[in-house]
């Protein structure tokens, strides 16, 4: 594997600057002044990045993100909403989604390096830190560097031993102050009947929805801890990122996953947070999948289609016609709808688990086909759609489908509510 990672060298000032390098800005702390604009005239002229949200950027992989001769991988630079400064950056030193299995050796250089590089240049060793399992949700070992101008904070996880070890990833946190660095946790998440006080109604078009935080996956398989990171930074959550989810689920970076492994996953994370977790379509993914191709098969019958069985259902069961029949019709619609209308109501979003490429949606596209996770964020039930959000950034918060052929798209829906 090639690592995204240079050693610093010793003369690290006196390096000639590589686009995108914040290294005097970040040490002098003039970046927690600088607006996304100053940004862009300087020191990030050249970097190549995607918008995540009106405040964020993603900068992808050997995009040009450099402190000194350290070079990283996924960074997301966040602005404050109310003076358009720097608030922080999230710097992937390493992710095992987008740069692959690593072994625990090269693993362990990577991070050596980066702390010995750290501690050369903001001229201090790196502080350890104690972090609580119950907020962060797995294992780190994490370090903070502190000076006049700014904190650094280093988490680095990884699983099993010699034999069986898995390097997760090594994340570096920028920002001008502790608070800056630090997310909320479990013991931040927000409270059930303060939720509703997020709906949004537009009472003259009959639009109702509930803003939630946008999370880029970017080319990572990860959209069930993209959308639970969204779901965590929604309830107030949001130092739970989808490196740490994609760890507890074991999510792979290799594109889309079954609905299986996706109830799997959201099974494994609600274990992990004490999330309760409700599947909609049923109690048990075996009887939920049985259902779905009986229902699929009872219309293919009528409509002299090929029958589905459990072995071929995922490859069978794709015809939008048939699904129509058998799942889009005006009373099984408004029994599917009812939930959602009460979730959507009292501030909670629902996840939802959906074969892609079968219908038409209104807004940005990507991703044309095979399963995929996203989110009911909204209904207009006069119009007949409801609103929804993947997490591939700006453009994705809120587009729109017809609530028949929603309904007869989904695999599965589940809702994830906060403990308290």
């Amino acid at each position: 594997m090639k690592t995204v990672y240079a050693t610093i060298l010793s003369c690290l000032l006196c390096a000639p600057l590589l686009a995108g390098d914040i290294s005097g800005i970040v040490k002098s702390g003039e970046i927690w002044e600088q607006t996304r604009d100053d940004l862009a005239r300087g020191a990030f002229n050249g970097v190549r990045f995607a918008t995540v949200d009106d405040n964020t950027i993603r900068v992808p992989r050997k995009g040009g993100i450099a402190l000194g001769k350290m070079e990283f991988g996924e960074t997301l630079v966040t602005w404050a909403p109310e003076n358009g400064a720097t608030e922080n950056l999230v710097i992937m030193v390493y992710n095992r989604g987008d740069d692959g299995d690593t072994q625990r050796e090269e693993y362990m250089e990577i991070l050596e390096n980066t702390i010995s590089d750290l501690n050369e240049f903001i001229g201090t060793k790196g502080k350890p830190l104690k972090v609580a399992k119950k907020d962060s949700g797995v294992s780190l070992r994490s370090w903070k560097w502190e000076w006049d101008n700014g904190v650094i904070r280093l988490d680095a996880s990884y699983t099993g031993g010699k034999r069986d070890f898995k390097g997760e990833f090594i994340r570096m946190k920028l920002g001008a102050d502790q608070e800056s660095v630090t997310g909320g946790g479990a013991a931040n998440a927000a409270k059930r009947k303060d939720l509703k006080e997020n709906v949004q109604r537009d009472e003259d078009g009959g639009d109702v929805w509930i803003s939630v935080p946008m999370v880029d996956q970017g080319q990572k398989g990860y959209c069930v801890p993209a959308s639970v990171s969204r779901v965590f930074a929604y309830y107030g959550m949001d130092g739970v990122d989808q490196h740490a989810l994609a760890q507890l689920c074991s999510s792979s970076a290799d594109g889309g996953t079954s609905v299986v492994a996706m109830q799997e996953a959201l099974e494994s994370i609600a274990r992990k947070f004490h999330i309760r977790i409700q599947m909609l379509e049923g109690k048990d993914m075996t009887s939920v999948i049985m259902n779905f191709i009986a229902d699929y098969n009872k219309a293919a019958k009528k409509l002299k289609k090929p029958q589905a069985s459990p072995m071929n259902w995922v490859e069978v069961c794709r015809d939008p016609k048939v699904l129509l029949a058998a799942r889009g019709n005006k009373k099984y619609t408004k029994k599917w709808f009812a939930p959602i209308k009460k979730s959507i109501d009292v501030g909670v979003p629902v996840l939802w688990s959906v074969e892609l490429g079968l219908y038409p949606e209104e807004g940005a596209g990507q991703q044309s086909d095979g399963a995929h996770m996203r989110m009911i964020v909204g209904y207009n039930e006069e119009k007949g759609i409801i609103y929804f959000s993947d997490s591939w950034g700006a453009g994705h918060e809120k587009k729109a489908i017809k609530m028949n052929h929603a309904a007869a798209m989904t695999q599965a829906r589940y809702i994830l509510r906060p403990s308290r």
